[in-house]
């Protein structure tokens, strides 16, 4: 019996190429992406630069933006307290220039607690990739949800944050992290530090970079008592950014009619640029790899930020004595 093996092997090799679209649409199903990350901005002093694509804008107090892409730039006697979607708050010191280069989150969870203040667990799995290039910052996590991963990245080092109270310094010659409480690991950049360096609660990692173009050294100590009380407030205003905003979820509207109730209570500051048209398929601001990434365009989420507003305190009466009866 003879075998036409090559038509055979082009018979097979066209099943293929139909077969293939179809699993990988079948892989697709149910998979959503997660809404457009934010960042809201809950102090501001002094003078500070927001950077959404190449749009740039004053930092303004109780706004809020898309995440990624975003270049925050402070500048002499300023700083920023802000916070993630997730939860987490960040202090942005003078002087600092600190650049978002990821932050997705998937669809947040039903059963979340989104109406506490500081909620203690973060709505929704997250990686994030932060850079600071030049200045400080304090980072306070909430719990970070199995499958999470956060990472702040320096000239020198890469920081990676499991949770708690971490301070992060850096300049041209060195990097300073300082863990007031937590769980994080510091390795050397050039990603040839695979094990790194583990830190515990009060323990600074000092890194320098080699003036042979070789491995930064790492070097692991108490936290100076001169740098402990500089550590403390950068992450304490972190801590209390976390307090100011709640972060929800709302299904995503096909058309907006002019019916539609106004869902979010924070807009993006009016000197922001406009978002561009929703054709274009990118968020408010991002960069195209961060859009591509994150922009959320396949989500049915839309994340809005409820600002907190304190409780005005009781209104105490005081009666005097010779009015009471039987006085």
């Amino acid at each position: 019996m003879k075998t036409n093996l090559p038509h055979l092997l082009v018979f097979c090799a066209l099943s293929a190429l139909v077969a293939a679209p179809v699993a990988l649409a079948q892989r697709s199903l149910g998979k959503k992406k997660g809404p457009t990350s934010k960042l809201y901005l809950a102090e501001t002093v002094g003078e500070s630069q927001i950077q959404n694509g190449d749009k740039i804008y004053t930092a303004r107090q109780a706004t809020a933006f898309d995440a990624p892409g975003t270049v925050i730039e402070t500048k002499a006697g300023a700083h920023n307290a802000l916070v993630y979607s997730n939860g987490t708050g960040m202090f942005v010191d003078e002087n600092t220039r600190v650049e978002i280069d990821r932050f997705v989150q998937e669809p947040f969870r039903p059963d979340r607690d989104n109406q506490r203040l500081d909620t203690p667990i973060e709505p929704s799995i997250s990686q994030s990739q932060v850079h600071v290039a030049t200045g400080a910052v304090g980072i306070c996590t909430s719990q970070l949800i199995s499958g999470s991963s956060m990472n702040y990245s320096t000239p020198h080092g890469n920081v990676n944050i499991r949770g708690g109270r971490v301070s992060i310094e850096t300049s041209d010659d060195v990097t300073f992290v300082d863990l007031l409480d937590g769980d994080v690991t510091v390795r050397g950049s050039g990603g040839r530090d695979v094990g790194g360096q583990i830190l515990r609660a009060g323990e600074r990692a000092t890194i320098t970079p080699s003036r042979t173009g070789g491995q930064p050294t790492i070097t692991v100590g108490p936290i100076p008592q001169a740098a402990q009380q500089a550590a403390d407030n950068r992450t304490e205003t972190a801590c209390n950014a976390k307090k100011t905003v709640t972060f929800d979820v709302i299904e995503k509207k096909a058309e907006q009619g002019l019916d539609v109730p106004e869902e979010t209570p924070v807009t993006e500051d009016p000197a922001a640029p406009a978002p561009p048209p929703a054709e274009e398929g990118t968020g408010n601001g991002e960069t195209e790899a961060a859009g591509d990434e994150a922009a959320g365009a396949e989500s049915d989420q839309e994340i809005v930020v409820r600002p907190t507003v304190p409780e005005e305190p009781p209104t105490n009466i005081v009666i005097s004595p010779d009015r009471l009866p039987g006085t």
